[in-house]
C-alpha cells in the first residue's frame, strides 16, 4: 500500500483507494490505465441480433399465454373455441426462447 499524489488535486493517495477521498477522482481506474498503456473498454458479449430473438421469443410465449387464457375462460362458458394457436405460440414461443438463450451461451466468450 504505496501513496501516491491524486493526478486532479495532487493531494496524498492510498493506491489501493478507489478514489481520492479529497476531490472524488478514481484512483484505480486510472492505475490501470497507466498499467495498460490504454484506456480501459467494455465489451458487449451478446450481439444485438440475439437480444433481438430474445425479446421475439419472450413477446411470442407472452402473447401466446394470453390468448390460451382467454381461450380457455371462454371456452368454460360453452363456447366452442380453438386453443391449438395459442397452443403453438405458447410452445413455438418457449423452444425458441431456450434454443437462444443455448445460442448466446455457445457464442459467449
Amino acid at each position: 500500500m504505496a501513496l501516491i499524489n491524486c493526478p486532479e488535486c495532487g493531494k496524498s493517495v492510498s493506491t489501493s483507494a478507489v478514489a481520492c477521498p479529497n476531490c472524488g477522482n478514481p484512483i484505480s481506474s486510472a492505475m490501470d490505465t497507466k498499467a495498460v498503456g490504454t484506456p480501459l473498454t467494455t465489451v458487449q458479449e451478446t450481439s444485438k441480433r440475439l437480444k433481438l430473438h430474445t425479446l421475439g421469443s419472450v413477446f411470442l410465449l407472452i402473447v401466446g399465454l394470453v390468448w390460451l387464457i382467454i381461450a380457455i375462460q371462454a371456452e368454460s362458458g360453452s363456447n366452442n373455441v380453438n386453443t391449438t394457436i395459442p397452443a403453438f405460440m405458447v410452445w413455438i414461443g418457449f423452444i425458441w426462447f431456450i434454443v437462444t438463450r443455448f445460442r448466446i451461451w455457445w457464442h459467449h466468450k
